[in-house]
């Protein structure tokens, strides 16, 4: 989870808060909520079908795009 925050913080500082981030690898189920935390919109595991993700990707772009308008 260190590099996740390490980008966050960095997105952050550079005012670019707003970038929906999604992440992917073997992550414990534990770690999710803090990575929810920190901002992380979706957690993908191996082997995740493509179609998945890019449906939370346009999901998550629709809402964004509600939420400014």
């Amino acid at each position: 989870m260190v590099v996740e925050a390490v980008v966050i913080d960095g997105l952050k500082e550079k005012g670019l808060g707003d970038v929906i981030i999604i992440v992917g690898d073997i992550i414990s189920e534990d770690d999710i909520p803090s990575l929810r935390e920190m901002g992380v919109k979706a957690v993908f595991g191996p082997g995740t079908p493509t179609s998945v993700i890019t449906d939370q990707i346009k999901q998550g772009m629709a809402a964004k795009i509600q939420y400014s308008a």
